[in-house]
């Protein structure tokens, strides 16, 4: 892990980069259960349907991976990493858990990769917004849900494949669908706040419940991308 504190930053900024913290024997084995298994679910739909598969966000439950080569030690084995789980720890000041309902392994595909039209890159959006249900106006917005997720690509990222974006800073709050339009976030936000970090094997990044973020892809990436995404909870 690198040495910046990012207990630190994750309190500051929201998000903290988590530089060479995850032992990449396990990803790899990671990465070899989710390839064998986005191939068997992109190729029939009997297999698709068993495992949970989301054809709008191409992700299944991080339990799809025991069907094809994981153990189910590793399936949530990055999340007690020492320095992580220490980490997590100190942010959620109570005992926590990783719920494996909620933990997702995910395909983010180049631009010109992209699969059938239900298909969608990931757009603006606060994780503490799970399960909220929005009124239609913005003036009540619900109290967002306690959380902190945890992101580990299992290919280098935000270079030729797609990557993760945030809006660096705590919100109060939930923010309602009506104002998370790109356009309206670039003219709410500094434009040294939008942050895409490059990510190699072996680096994650974890953040709190109120950061906004989104998919990052642009028009020259040429690979595709899997990832595993954590969410942590009192």
């Amino acid at each position: 892990m690198s040495e910046a504190d990012p207990a630190r930053e994750l309190r500051e900024q929201g998000v903290a980069l988590l530089r060479g913290a995850f032992e990449t024997q396990l990803l790899a084995r990671l990465k070899l259960a989710a390839e064998r298994c986005f191939e068997a679910v992109e190729s029939e739909g009997a297999i698709a349907e068993r495992c949970g598969f989301n054809r709008f966000s191409h992700s299944v439950p991080i339990t799809a991976l025991r069907d094809f080569g994981c153990h189910k030690a590793d399936l949530l084995a990055p999340t007690a990493t020492p320095g992580v789980a220490s980490i997590i720890s100190v942010i959620m000041n109570c005992e926590w858990e990783c719920r494996m309902d909620q933990s997702w392994v995910r395909k983010k595909f180049a631009p010109n990769q992209s699969p059938a039209r239900e298909y969608h890159l990931q757009g603006w959006h606060q994780d503490g917004a799970l399960g909220v249900s929005f009124p239609v106006e913005p003036e009540h917005v619900p109290p967002m849900n306690e959380l902190l997720t945890c992101w580990i690509p299992l290919d280098p990222c935000g270079v030729d494949s797609p990557g993760l974006e945030f809006v660096r800073g705590r919100q109060q709050g939930l923010l309602h669908f009506t104002e998370l339009a790109d356009s309206g976030l670039q003219q709410r936000f500094p434009s040294d706040q939008f942050w895409a970090p490059e990510l190699v094997f072996g680096d994650g990044l974890i953040f709190l419940n109120s950061v906004l973020h989104r998919t990052f892809v642009r028009p020259g990436m040429r690979e595709n991308r899997i990832s595993v995404e954590y969410r942590i909870f009192p």
